[in-house]
């Protein structure tokens, strides 16, 4: 592409020579601005105090190699800060309201302000991204295997709740009821059902019977499966901490694609469990269902992985002469030392799909908020 300038003078001339720069800068950048894709669903997975060194160990108990998870693969990785308001160590609450609505607020807080103190006072209600994806139309979900606390007391509360105490789970549940923002959550798929069903009644409520008047309520997945044909919002409530996540992340993304418009998803694992070998097994199962989801669906799902804090979990070798590789991935468990402690350290986020090269460096976690929100191309 060639220019001739002419003009009269060197003022014309300097403008047409600013014209031409304009132009030519928007032509190099058409075809980069054309290959930015946006994500039409994104699903965040979190493995509870899944650090830097429990992805280490889950890799080598499950695959007896180095890097052998699936979320391993990704170039696109940032590691993110995990400091709440007010202190450095923080719990799934405080985390997760960072990355819903990318604010940090304190511990034990459901997606309010910073201006909340835990059971005594109420901050400003923060609008999370489920909020945002609701309103627009796209269908939305979470999926937890956490206990005691459950789905509605855990960390997914803060993507469609908000509540001074993490603790009242029958109360956090009964919002599902009353959706502040949008037409409201489509499924729920979670354990705590009898602690959420006594706090309940303490309250004088028959939760059950209210959620059957909106939802199809159901107590197993096998219970979900045999509803694949109905399209009403889906809650399962259950006390088996052990319903494979991979089968839930399936079925739930089978209910929530149908919408053309797409769907926001958080799916969390409790591998914060104390006991190495059922931990590591979980981030191994959970990491297949971030596999699942992705494969096939690079070009229009964005899949996130992190965790909310990392956990004392520890590959030893104080006696070097027995700190050897085996034919058996579960020999690494001889090598573990765990501590029932939150820790402060980065953890990872990794990401794979539209929107993936925006994870990157050292972030804060409020940063996962943007990063899922640039996905889409919405703005606060």
């Amino acid at each position: 592409m060639s220019f001739q300038l002419t003009g009269k003078n060197g003022i014309e001339n300097g403008t047409m020579k600013l014209l031409v720069t304009l132009l030519l800068v928007s032509c190099s950048a058409g075809p980069l601005a054309a290959q930015e894709s946006k994500a039409k669903n994104v699903v965040l997975f979190i493995a509870d105090g899944g650090g830097v060194s429990s992805l280490s160990a889950a890799s080598i108990y499950g695959y007896n190699k180095p890097n052998g998870l699936y979320v391993q693969s990704t170039p696109h990785l940032e590691l993110a800060d995990t400091s709440t308001a007010s202190a450095w160590i923080p719990d799934g609450t405080a985390s997760a309201t960072a990355w819903a609505t990318g604010v940090k607020s304190n511990n034990g807080i459901v997606a309010q302000s910073a201006s909340a103190f835990s059971g005594v006072r109420d901050g400003d209600n923060l609008k999370t991204i489920l909020e945002y994806a609701e309103e627009k139309g796209l269908s939305t979900g979470v999926i937890s295997n956490d206990f005691p606390t459950g789905v509605a007391s855990g960390l997914v509360s803060s993507f469609y709740a908000h509540h001074n105490d993490r603790m009242k789970s029958g109360q956090i549940l009964n919002q599902i009821l009353t959706p502040k923002y949008g037409h409201g959550i489509d499924l729920v798929i979670g354990t705590g059902k009898s602690r959420i069903v006594q706090q309940q009644k303490l309250d004088g409520v028959d939760i059950i019977a209210k959620l059957k008047e909106k939802f199809a309520y159901v107590e197993s997945l096998d219970q979900v499966a045999a509803l694949s044909d109905n399209n009403s919002p889906l809650v399962m409530l259950t006390d088996d901490i052990d319903f494979s996540i991979t089968e839930a992340t399936r079925l739930a993304i089978a209910r929530l694609s149908r919408n053309p418009k797409g769907y926001f998803l958080v799916v969390f694992t409790e591998s914060h469990l104390r006991e190495p070998q059922k931990d590591l097994a979980r981030i191994v199962e959970i990491d297949k269902a971030v596999r699942e989801t992705e494969v096939g669906h690079e070009n229009d799902t964005l899949s996130l992985f992190t965790a909310d804090h990392g956990f004392f979990l520890l590959m030893r070798g104080e006696h070097l002469s027995e700190n050897h590789k085996s034919d058996s991935g579960a020999d690494v468990l001889k090598l573990i030392s765990l501590e029932d402690e939150h820790t402060g350290d980065a953890v990872p986020l990794l990401a794979i799909g539209p929107g993936a090269e925006r994870v990157h460096g050292y972030m804060s976690n409020t940063d996962v908020f943007e990063v899922m929100m640039s996905a889409y191309g919405w703005s606060k």
